[in-house]
């Protein structure tokens, strides 16, 4: 019998084997009965249609309509992972290598498990429940010792300035920004990976996701919630005064802003940032004093004064008053603007 039972599941991975992998798989929801979307392809060799289908609801979405859709919020991820590798996990490398070395080979370890566990779940070998069972108790363990190494990187160290940090990588964006190829560096970065590489990077950020098609066809995002393990990572940046979001002014324009500075912060961010540009800072807005008539002008910042500064960022600071540090807390919103040296001749 078990003799039989080899040669039947070897029949089955022959007739049944996938050869699709799916970017989104166990990520997407339903956007009517919320539950995970089973994913399903048609076509041949030349052209494959990948689709996300709920069984119940009869919903079907495309796969690479949901990736166009989603690209913006990839872009920002792909960012974010970017700048985290570049900027904060080689400055300690050094001085945590012995501390990370098992922690990056038991990750490994894991890595290789959920290859193994995926590669059998494609291969029919083992049925959706089992697979989802095991890839989810070894997605938990990873997140542990995730975590476990982003502790190790100490933000708070003195042998080096987090806010330093902060505007070498903004001045290289800056950079990047005026040669327009920063969203061209982007792109290709997504693009340079594989499906099996897409599908690990969305697992690496996303716990779900959900998107919805109107009756014209249309696709749109409708949530999405993240993964701890990078909210974590969100949080300490942002106690740290590293995390930058997205604002839109009244005229929809983006500008971008670093949450949570208090004054030493912004001054040794400053401070940095004039050994590339001719820095100055205008405090614009006062959250907490919505009365004196800051809100309006803070929403119609112009992208280059009268001094021809360009607007190189906002900052949020926090300030504690000194009378009441548990119940006060000031928020200023102040705008960071640059201008080129002039060069000497």
């Amino acid at each position: 019998m078990f003799e039989d039972v080899q040669i039947q599941k070897e029949k089955n991975q022959r007739a049944y084997c996938r050869d699709r992998v799916y970017i989104f798989m166990k990520k997407m929801k339903c956007p009517k009965c919320g539950k995970l979307m089973g994913s399903k392809g048609t076509g041949g060799k030349k052209k494959k249609y990948m689709y996300y289908h709920c069984s119940e609801c009869k919903i079907y979405l495309r796969e690479d309509l949901i990736e166009e859709q989603v690209m913006p919020m990839i872009m920002d991820l792909i960012e974010y992972d970017m700048t985290v590798k570049k900027y904060f996990y080689p400055v300690l490398a050094d001085k945590k290598e012995k501390n990370t070395d098992k922690l990056d080979k038991e990750i490994n370890t894991l890595k290789n498990q959920k290859n193994r566990i995926k590669e059998a779940y494609l291969k029919e070998i083992v049925d959706v429940e089992e697979f989802s069972k095991e890839y989810k108790i070894i997605d938990e363990k990873l997140e542990l010792l995730e975590q476990k190494r982003i502790e190790t990187i100490d933000l708070n160290k003195q042998s080096f300035s987090p806010q330093h940090l902060m505007a070498d990588r903004d001045v290289e964006k800056e950079k990047l920004i005026r040669s327009n190829k920063f969203y061209d560096m982007l792109m290709a970065e997504w693009k340079n990976k594989d499906k099996e590489e897409k599908q690990e990077f969305i697992s690496k950020f996303l716990e779900s996701i959900t998107v919805k098609k109107d009756n014209k066809g249309n696709y749109k995002l409708v949530n999405m919630k993240l993964r701890k393990t990078f909210i974590n990572q969100i949080y300490k940046l942002m106690q740290n005064g590293m995390f930058d979001m997205t604002i839109a002014d009244e005229k929809d324009k983006e500008i971008r802003t670093t949450v949570m500075m208090d004054k030493k912060e912004l001054q040794e961010y400053i401070d940095r940032l004039n050994e590339y540009y001719e820095v100055s800072y205008y405090e614009v807005a006062r959250l907490d004093e919505p009365k004196k008539g800051y809100q309006k002008k803070y929403l119609t910042i112009d992208e280059t004064n009268d001094n021809g500064e360009k607007l190189f960022k906002l900052v949020e600071l926090i300030i504690e008053d000194k009378k009441y540090p548990q119940k006060k807390v000031n928020r200023i919103v102040g705008a960071i603007r640059v201008k080129e040296r002039e060069k000497v001749s």
